[in-house]
């Protein structure tokens, strides 16, 4: 699901703390992968660099059965995110972010029904 990018500054709604937290946590979550990534790409062994908000961002979505295949799709799915991060543009960047939370949002409805 694609999402225009013009909506994403957020003026015709207030978005409540719950989910200023969530996508504060992806936002994060998305730099910093894409930072390691980078990293990892010139030669760094960055296994000691990571720093994993998974946790907390799927708790605070609602996933309450956090099995190995969802770890493994949100693993997955934060790398082809985090691909898309631009680190100069923060526009894009919150772009990304909020597509990421409605692909967290698919996921949990589709582990629920």
């Amino acid at each position: 699901m694609q999402i225009d990018p013009d909506t994403q500054i957020f003026p015709q709604f207030k978005l409540s703390t719950h989910q200023d937290l969530i996508l504060y946590l992806i936002k994060n979550e998305l730099l910093n992968t894409r930072f390691i990534n980078q990293l990892g790409t010139i030669g760094f062994d960055t296994s000691f660099f990571s720093v994993e908000l998974g946790t907390a961002i799927l708790s605070l979505m609602g996933f309450k059965n956090r099995t190995d295949t969802l770890w493994e799709w949100y693993h997955d799915t934060v790398d082809l995110y985090a691909a898309k991060v631009s680190l100069d543009d923060h526009a894009t960047t919150r772009a990304v972010s909020f597509d990421f939370y409605i692909a967290l949002r698919i996921k949990l409805h589709t582990e629920q029904g």
